[in-house]
């Protein structure tokens, strides 16, 4: 075969050619044919790394639902346990100090185990939020590249170049316009996948919440709620702001439980929980600190506002069960106090309102 000059060869794969397009693979040589070849070696590139994108993608989507079930396992696990720990208590009619010490410890356990698959669901969440933008992104660059094929289908349409058929060219236009087809379903898939990672974002956001709430009473459980609350007093310290705790005793829970059963028991709780939620702010901690008892904390606020709001919260669980009631004790944050000691001065702020 004869040496043909560079000019008369495609700069891509290097069949002969005589006419702007190498109907051998397409290079539009519109351009100069150096130029040419790297614009096609580039989008082949391009091609290339939105297939390893999609691979990587598809690795995180099986990762992620190994870590789905997982996690799902994990809170069976921790429900089966709570499950047995409330057996225990309720054989032992909660007058057994051992019984109570190792049912308590077997709580926080599970609480810890719930923190772990909280923060794993967390993360995951923000993995997923990440790869909807990288697929979004990939539709975006697909997006461009089928419209290149049209702009390069449309000009090979018009052309009319000696030694070149009419049927070659049409075949290249078709390619083309396939080519684009392809690239423009592709990106409606990474869109509608991007979209299904936000809601897989949204609903794994919703369980980590859960894991971090108590059921019955939507308040947070013991181990989140007392970091969070080690956190506000923190924050008043450093800022010199005002932060009250208040400890809530539902009175008489036991003796509900042990005369009209423990659903009785569950309601009363949750009448406790939701008049809670309804009368302090948004922002305003609630945590179930034990089984009859929760700890609340109340940022930017004085005794006596706070103590007012409590009252309000009395009364409504009054007017709900006339013949049941919570006793509250409150404490002022002070410079020195640590989160133990200013629990302690709520509690016996609560016994003495008590005497």
């Amino acid at each position: 075969m004869d040496s043909l000059p560079d000019e008369d060869r495609c700069a891509h794969c290097g069949a002969s050619i005589d006419r702007p397009v190498c109907l051998s693979c397409g290079a539009n040589l519109s351009v100069a044919a150096g130029s040419a070849g790297v614009e096609d070696i580039s989008a082949l590139e391009q091609r290339q790394t939105l297939a390893d994108e999609d691979q990587t993608a598809a690795d995180r989507d099986q990762t992620w639902a190994d870590r789905d079930q997982t996690s799902s396992d994990s809170d069976q696990i921790s429900s089966d346990k709570d499950q047995q720990a409330a057996d225990q208590d309720y054989e032992s009619g909660g007058s057994n100090p051992a019984d109570h010490a190792r049912t308590r410890a077997e709580r926080q356990h599970t609480t810890e185990d719930r923190e772990e698959v909280s923060e794993a669901r967390d993360e995951t969440a923000a993995a997923r939020l990440g790869t909807a933008a990288e697929r979004d992104q990939a539709a975006s660059l697909r997006d461009l590249g089928a419209e290149a094929r049209d702009t390069l289908a449309r000009q090979q349409e018009g052309w009319r170049g000696a030694g070149a058929t009419r049927e070659e060219i049409l075949m290249r236009v078709t390619q083309d316009r396939a080519r684009a087809a392809l690239d423009r379903a592709k990106a409606a898939e990474d869109r509608k996948r991007a979209a299904a990672d936000r809601k897989e974002a949204a609903r794994d956001r919703a369980e980590a919440l859960r894991t971090y709430t108590d059921e019955l009473t939507g308040a947070r459980i013991r181990a989140i709620g007392l970091a969070e609350l080690g956190n506000e007093l923190e924050r008043a310290q450093r800022t010199e702001g005002k932060l009250v705790v208040a400890f809530v005793d539902v009175n008489g829970l036991k003796a509900v439980n042990d005369s009209q059963g423990h659903l009785a028991g569950d309601q009363l709780l949750r009448d406790v929980g939701l008049a809670l939620h309804a009368h302090l702010r948004p922002y305003d901690l609630i945590v179930r600190y034990g089984g009859d008892e929760f700890i609340c904390a109340m940022p930017h606020i004085d005794i006596p506002p706070a103590n007012n709001r409590f009252e309000l919260i009395a009364e409504t669980l009054n007017a709900v069960h006339p013949e049941h009631s919570i006793s509250f004790g409150l404490a002022q944050a002070g410079p020195g106090d640590n989160l133990d000691e200013l629990i302690a001065h709520a509690d016996a702020n609560l016994l003495d309102s008590r005497r």
